[in-house]
């Protein structure tokens, strides 16, 4: 992992309050994990809704890389090709 890559970030609906109504944020980064920690340092506010208090992303938040959750990642698949899309999708509740 060298050179980072161009990667978009889609912000639902729901969050867009949090990013001042930005639809997508444009970032460098080499890795899921360097998204994630750009995320906290530059969007506080979107950041309190998504990381718990020890800094993991919380539970009912799903975070996808051109369309896999990043749970099902294993570590060495989290470095992002240039061009890749993360997907923030807060779980739905209710009946």
């Amino acid at each position: 992992m060298s050179n980072r890559s161009s990667v978009t970030v889609v912000v639902p609906s729901s969050l867009r309050e949090l990013t001042g109504g930005r639809t997508r944020l444009q970032l460098q980064a080499r890795s899921v994990e360097e998204v994630l920690a750009q995320i906290r340092e530059s969007e506080p506010l979107l950041a309190g809704r998504l990381f718990a208090d020890g800094g993991e992303v919380r539970g009912f938040i799903n975070v996808f890389v051109d369309g896999t959750e990043i749970r099902h990642l294993e570590p060495a698949c989290r470095e992002l090709r240039s061009g890749a899309v993360v997907t923030i999708v807060p779980s739905v509740a209710g009946g």
